[in-house]
C-alpha cells in the first residue's frame, strides 16, 4: 500500500506530526489516504484485480503469491468477508505459508498463518 507522505515514517513520528491524519490511519478509515497515498479501499481494489489477473490463467491449478503483510491482510478481508475498517484481530506471520482458493465467483480461505515449516530441526 502506498502510503504517500507517512512512507519511512514511524506511527510515533506520524502520530506527532499529523495527528489528524494519524487518526484516520489507525481508525482504518476506508476512504482515507494520506496525500500522495491509497486508500483502504483502493488497496482492495488492486488486491482483487491482481489477483484475478494472476489466478484465472491457471484456474483448477495450484500458484504461489509472494506479497507482504497489507496485501496478506486484505485478502485475509476478502476472503473471510470481513469489513475493511475492523481492526485486525488475526495475526500477519512473518514467511507463513497462507493458502486461499480461489473461483471467480469467490476467494475463501483454507489455511491461515501456517509457520510449520520454519520450525528448526536438529
Amino acid at each position: 500500500r502506498s502510503l504517500g507522505f507517512f512512507e519511512g515514517k514511524t506511527s510515533v513520528e506520524i502520530a506527532a506530526q499529523w495527528p489528524a491524519e494519524h487518526q484516520r490511519w489507525v481508525q482504518r478509515e476506508p476512504d482515507f489516504a494520506p496525500a500522495g497515498g491509497e486508500t483502504p479501499v483502493q488497496l482492495r481494489a488492486r488486491v482483487v484485480r491482481t489477483l484475478d489477473a494472476l489466478a484465472r490463467p491457471y484456474a483448477g491449478e495450484q500458484i504461489v503469491v509472494v506479497t507482504h503483510g497489507g496485501v496478506l491482510d486484505m485478502l485475509y478481508r476478502l476472503a473471510t468477508q470481513e469489513n475493511i475498517s475492523t481492526p485486525r484481530s488475526w495475526a500477519l506471520e512473518n514467511a507463513a505459508i497462507n493458502r486461499f482458493l480461489w473461483t471467480p465467483e469467490a476467494l475463501t480461505l483454507v489455511d491461515w498463518a501456517h509457520t510449520g515449516h520454519l520450525a528448526v530441526h536438529p
